[in-house]
């Protein structure tokens, strides 16, 4: 994804704290009077904490942009990184839908920021500790042979779809795979299996939400791709899943150091 697709959704962040800030302002300039009541300098408490707050979120979100679009870690953890964008993320979704700008769009470049910060933490990642989690409409639709719930060997490998290629891919590299029906299914997977980091295959809704719920486990989305349309008989390039489980491991490959 290009540079100016990742800004877009730093661009929508600062207009979400501004959004943010104009409405602690309005509530805050409401509620003063009724605040008064109470002590006559709690107005102003508030006031300067929600400054600090405002500032301390505004350099969060300069250091996440800078570490996302030079490929440096900027003494951020995963935690104050979810932080920032935890608290970001709902009002850029209603800056978007108040500008008109199409929020599939906007999915596309946090999804993009968020792998860009995966990539600058350069996680080390035992390979049988990376979880490739998919989605159930990889299978073709008509495939008698289902591979969710845990069934994912009963793939028979006929070529119909992409399963068999990422089943293989998963088999080489000593990966744990899963095959998720929906977001409930995928948290319990990764609860279950308890991984260091995911490679996530879905689409803009699917794998912005597991991001944000995954948080401050490392996750790497990779888009699916729709020619029939959502949710059925979709696909993913191979390259890109393998490119993305190379860059968790130990410079550029899949670490396998054994148990545990």
């Amino acid at each position: 994804m290009s540079l100016g697709e990742k800004r877009l959704f730093f661009l929508m962040s600062a207009g979400g704290l501004l959004l943010l800030a104009v409405l602690a302002w309005l509530a805050w300039y409401l509620i003063s009077p009724r605040l008064e009541t109470f002590y006559p300098g709690l107005p102003g408490i508030i006031g300067v904490a929600a400054l600090i707050a405002s500032i301390v979120i505004a350099v969060g979100l300069l250091l996440v942009a800078v570490s996302a679009l030079t490929g440096r870690r900027m003494l951020l953890g995963q935690r104050i990184t979810s932080t920032v964008i935890r608290i970001l993320f709902p009002p850029v979704l209603m800056l978007s839908s108040i500008l008109g700008i199409d929020r599939d769009r906007v999915k596309r470049s946090f999804i993009a920021v968020n792998n860009a910060l995966v990539e600058a933490a350069r996680t080390e990642v035992r390979a049988h500790r990376i979880l490739l989690l998919l989605p159930h409409c990889l299978q073709a639709t008509d495939c008698p042979h289902k591979i969710t719930g845990g069934l994912i060997e009963n793939c028979r490998g006929c070529g119909r779809c992409v399963i068999a290629g990422l089943l293989q891919l998963a088999n080489e590299n000593d990966l744990a795979l899963a095959v998720a029906t929906g977001g409930t299914l995928a948290r319990r997977v990764i609860k279950e299996k308890k991984p260091e980091a995911i490679v996530a295959v879905a689409c803009e809704m699917d794998l912005t939400s597991g991001i944000r719920d995954s948080y401050p486990l490392p996750v790497y989305g990779v888009l699916n791709e729709r020619p029939n349309g959502p949710c059925r008989d979709t696909t993913v390039d191979l390259a890109a899943v393998r490119a993305a489980i190379a860059m968790l491991g130990e410079g550029g490959e899949v670490v396998d150091d054994g148990r545990p």
